[in-house]
């Protein structure tokens, strides 16, 4: 097999000579006059000629989508060069997660929270649970219809000017087909090398009608997948990664991700103060004693620890079954108004399993009673004294595996009119919103905490048998105490919005264009636990805590666009510049925000563009940042340095750390700055080459606390001067600490959201565009986009820079490259795309290396035939493989499934046959 590198020189070696093979059959001529009409693109409510090269615009057709092989919006974004870093995936197993059929944007790698997500222009709500607690609101872009997609616009570049909130690293802007006339239907069966199986049927339906006054659309579209499970992916099945990390990594045993919670447990007789006491016989002077998982004999001492491999029953791509529907309609009320109306919805199921429950010590701390009937230590097991027990590890196999499945839905209204003012050149446009999102997620195969030690206090053969070995105990045994948790969430959103624009003044360069408007908007969160979660009685679990929180906001904007120079007034070395300027003000309940935002334009040449751009953004924290109340939780793993020597300081201390929303929290505020160019090379008609460098500085980035981070926090300012952390909050000074000169001992860390740091990220994107005409071998079509960050820091609040770029994820460069080819009814297309490679977690080797996570190259490629005659005219088929060498996903060890679902996709070599008619 060729080297990856080899093979997008390949690609891009192919591409190279198309334009001069397009020269070949010269255009034919016209003496006609072609009226270009003006349109608006996302990032300004003016329209434009050239609006979508005015500004640094991605427009990926759905034509374009097909081509390179995408079965889903997900896949598309996966690949898209300026997002990176997906870490809301339908990867996540945890009950802490917002789990299923999920998948978000997340531009610059600024986070999803940061890229604003439009459909046709307008907002859509957060999915309904957010991922943690508290956790992130994101789009779920899962719930946009595949199969109405006209195409999306990605601008790359802050636009909090146009659109307010959320637009710090960028826009998508999803356009749906209106104005559909005729009926169409598709279905694609896909499958990999593995277990993995997906079907995709679709089916559009409209028609103009009223005498061409109106018009109706209908789009559906039905996607169902199977599961795909750690066991049948090699580098997944086994969480030891030592053999697979190489050396000199193979040794370090931080790589062996096995628990040490397997069925054969691991426990310390204790006395009444909850100290490791020794029973003769059978356990060690300070109490242990455990189960050797290779003979279930009973053993005194502490026991092997990392032994029990839980990957066989890991999901890594739950099954999901998913149903879009979108429907629209325009109609012309008269010559210069129109109403028109929009019904999205949105419903999805998706499921998968985890193993079994491990339970432990420093999370759970479960004591057996003594009266525990099978108790080695027991009343009944003939020792001098009997002693309850502490559960150190120990997985309860015989309670099943978890399962998790999630049912989401999701619809949206949309009702409007627009039309022409009584004012030459003037439009306008108003419309009503209301979405709402709902998602039920249900957890299997958990464990009542209270329950548990009930069971285990029964002094009868139905007590619960933790030293047996699996299977052991029978259902009367385990039923008592194996629940199902839930959460059930909604979120909501409400808009008016109303806009016009127009041409305000003549000058010599032409017309200066205006555009005004306003919004309304309220948007809530509702999000409800059952009461196991609620009253923290779920082993292996963290408390739950609901949210009802709402709020409203009040908008108002403003955009001119002046052209200076035009063809009406062009000069020697100056064919066109434009200036354009916007500014936004939104008002909450707690603060106002005002941004402006200002990008000029010029052709020195008409084939060379400048352009560039200087725009201030915000981000307003959200209902669940501001308004989830406070929840304190058992955590483990924290040093406390500011007490060294003391026992409770030691390694892996267990604490209370509060987590919830803040009330008093800022926006965050960014500014962004960009310049480019846009080269419509001449002599090459169809092919235009773009380069964009981008800089964006965010302040007061909302984030949680880190835990440990305060406590060193505390610890530097008591050295200093004897001062304190106020988020670490501590018991009085006993006699002991005084004369010790240490402060108190740890009560618990806020670990709330806080306004922290400070982000500054730089870096470019290349590409082009070629689209050609007819040639005796073909239509050759392509298009390339590179996005390369060459600065991505963080400040703290105390100075601390750290350098992200290639630290544990956060990949310097992205990029893809497609070609496209069709003569007669044949079309192929072939695509490549890479992620740069990136240092794993900090986990080091014994001479303190790090191991690199590689690029990752994968390679689509299809064939297609259109049946244009005869009894199959309209029928197309396709046939083409994603990940074509069927190449792994690049290893890393830091996760025990051995690779990064934020950055790649567990799947081998995926083939897939499509149909689709139109009538």
């Amino acid at each position: 097999m060729k080297h990856p590198l080899v093979r997008l020189i390949s690609v891009l070696s192919v591409l190279a000579p198309l334009p001069v093979l397009a020269q070949n059959v010269p255009p034919p001529q016209t003496d006609e006059t072609v009226q270009l009409e003006a349109f608006t693109v996302t990032g300004s409510n003016i329209k434009g000629i050239d609006t979508e090269k005015t500004l640094p615009v991605t427009v990926v057709s759905f034509d374009d989508l097909t081509a390179a092989g995408y079965g889903t919006i997900s896949e598309f974004v996966e690949a898209l060069p300026f997002s990176t870093n997906l870490s809301i995936n339908d990867a996540e197993t945890g009950p802490n997660g917002a789990r299923g059929d999920v998948a978000s944007i997340n531009l610059r790698n600024l986070g999803a929270g940061r890229t604003l997500v439009l459909l046709n222009g307008r907002r859509l709500a957060a999915y309904g649970v957010t991922p943690g607690t508290p956790g992130v609101q994101f789009v779920n872009i899962n719930a946009i219809p595949r199969s109405a997609v006209k195409q999306v616009e990605i601008l790359r570049d802050g636009a909090s000017a146009i659109y307010g909130s959320d637009a710090i690293g960028g826009v998508v802007n999803w356009i749906l087909k209106d104005n559909y006339s005729g009926y169409d239907a598709s279905v694609r069966y896909s499958w990999d090398t593995t277990t993995l199986r997906e079907i995709d049927f679709s089916a559009s339906a409209g028609a103009t009608f009223n005498e061409g006054k109106s018009n109706f659309g209908l789009f559906f579209s039905y996607f169902d997948r199977d599961a795909l499970y750690a066991r049948s992916r090699d580098y997944a099945k086994d969480a030891d990664k030592r053999p697979y990390v190489g050396a000199p990594w193979d040794t370090v045993n931080a790589y062996n991700r096995r628990s040490s919670s397997g069925p054969y447990g691991r426990f310390t007789a204790v006395n009444d103060n909850g100290s490791g006491v020794s029973v003769p016989g059978v356990t060690s002077g300070t109490g242990l004693f455990h189960y050797n998982p290779d003979t279930g004999l009973r053993a005194s001492g502490s026991g092997p620890t990392a032994t029990y491999n839980f990957q066989p029953n890991t999901t890594l791509i739950p099954n999901a079954t998913r149903y879009n529907l979108f429907t629209n309609l325009q109609h012309e009320l008269s010559e210069t108004l129109e109403l028109f109306a929009e019904l999205s919805y949105y419903e999805s199921q998706s499921s998968g399993y985890t193993d079994s429950i491990p339970v432990s010590s420093g999370t759970d701390g479960v004591i057996i009673p003594k009266t525990n009937y099978y108790s080695p230590v027991g009343v009944n097991s003939g020792v001098a004294t009997p002693r309850d027990v502490l559960i150190r590890n120990y997985r309860v196999l015989d309670a099943g595996l978890r399962t998790y499945s999630t049912d989401a839905d999701s619809y949206r209204l949309v009702a409007g009119l627009r039309g022409d003012l009584p004012l030459d050149s003037w439009t306008w446009e108003a419309a009503a919103l209301y979405m709402r999102g709902h998602a039920y997620q249900e957890n299997g195969g958990h464990i009542s905490q209270s329950l548990f030690e009930q069971q285990l206090a029964l002094n009868t053969p139905n007590a619960f048998n933790p030293f047996a070995a699996p299977g052991g105990n029978t259902a009367a045994q385990v039923d008592p105490f194996v629940i199902s948790i839930w959460d059930d969430g909604v979120s909501t959103m409400s808009s008016f919005d109303a806009k016009a624009s127009g041409e305000i003044y003549e000058i010599s360069g032409g017309a200066i264009q205006l555009a005004v408007g306003g919004e309304y908007r309220k948007e809530s969160m509702k999000q409800r636990n059952d009461p196991y979660g609620l009253a923290d009685d779920v082993i292996a679990q963290s408390e739950q805590i609901d949210v009802d929180a709402s709020r409203d906001l009040y908008a108002t904007y403003t955009e001119v666009s002046v052209p200076l120079v035009s063809e009406k007034n062009r000069m020697t070395g100056l064919e066109s510049l434009n200036v354009r300027a916007a500014v936004r003000y939104e008002s909450y309940e707690r603060f106002d925000a005002l941004k402006p935002g200002v990008g000029l334009d010029f052709r020195p040449v008409d084939w060379f563009m400048v352009r560039t751009s200087y725009n201030e953004g915000f981000r307003a924290p959200t209902v669940v940042e501001l308004y989830t109340p406070a929840i304190g939780r058992r955590s483990e793993g924290f040093i406390d340095p500011a007490r060294p020597g003391q026992p409770d300081s030691a390694t892996n201390i267990t604490k209370r750390v509060v987590a919830g929303g803040n009330a008093n929290l800022k926006p965050e505020e960014s500014e962004s700055r960009s310049i480019g160019v846009v080269i419509e090379v001449p002599g090459v008609k169809g092919l235009t080459l773009f380069g964009d460098y981008f800089r964006i500085k965010q302040f007061n980035q909302i984030d949680n606390t880190d835990a440990q981070d305060e406590l060193e926090l505390d610890a530097d300012l008591w050295a200093a001067n004897g001062g304190s952390n106020p988020l670490v909050i501590r018991a009085p000074r006993t006699p002991d600490d005084i004369t010790a000169g240490i402060p108190g001992v740890l009560v618990e860390v806020i670990s709330t959201y806080q306004n922290r740091s400070l982000r500054e990220i730089h870096g470019f994107d290349v590409g082009f565009d070629y689209r050609g005409p007819e040639t005796r071998i073909g239509r050759f079509g392509g298009n390339a986009s590179v996005s390369y960050t060459n600065k991505l820091i963080t400040i703290d609040e105390q100075g601390n820079q750290s350098q992200l770029i290639r630290n544990n994820g956060n990949p310097r460069f992205k990029g893809t490259a497609t070609i496209k080819w069709d003569l007669g009814s044949w079309s192929a297309s072939i695509s490549e795309r890479v992620t740069d490679d990136y240092l794993a977690s900090t986990t080091y080797s014994a001479a303190g290396q790090r191991r690199i996570v590689d690029q990752y190259w994968v390679t689509n490629a299809s064939v297609g035939y259109s049946f244009r005659e005869g009894s199959l005219k309209g029928l197309r088929l396709r046939v083409g493989m994603n990940n074509l060498f069927n190449e792994d996903p690049p290893f890393y060890p830091a996760s025990s499934s051995g690779y990064s679902s934020d950055y790649s996709d567990p799947r081998g070599r995926v083939t897939y046959v499509e149909a689709s008619f139109k009538f």
